[in-house]
């Protein structure tokens, strides 16, 4: 009987616990086949995107200039970057500091308003304006 007791006791203190918070937007599968390296150059290149960063709620903007320099805004502050587009669509980036200054590449998908830069470690959602918004 004490067993069972205990047994109890424990399951109510566990259904009591509440869920973690979530670090960041929510996951989910791409919305069809990523974009080509003409229709990324053409819808994000000239522009600023504002969205989470994958793993936090930080929000951040990232100007992406023609001719391959960029300029990120974190709450932390400026910082340059470069970016290119792979043949395969995939926008590569590297920062001064973010990701400890190592390229990283990512696939794009575009669903309605929002993007999708998606590689098998993050995916970041952003919405796009025209020009340099900061």
């Amino acid at each position: 009987m004490k067993k069972f007791i205990l047994c109890a006791s424990l399951l109510a203190v566990g259904a009591c616990a509440g869920q973690p918070e979530p670090l960041g937007p929510p996951v989910n599968l791409p919305p069809g086949p990523p974009l080509t390296a003409a229709e990324v150059q053409s819808l994000v290149v000239g522009n600023t995107g504002t969205g989470q960063m994958s793993g936090s709620r930080a929000t951040y903007t990232m100007y992406v200039a023609p001719g391959g320099a960029a300029e990120l805004k974190r709450p932390t502050g400026v910082e340059k970057g470069k970016w290119q587009i792979m043949p395969d669509g995939q926008m590569c980036m590297t920062w001064e500091l973010f990701r400890d200054g190592d390229q990283y590449c990512q696939n794009v998908y575009k669903e309605g308003v929002v993007y999708q830069f998606r590689n098998n470690n993050s995916v970041e959602l952003l919405t796009f304006a025209p020009g340099k918004q900061f």
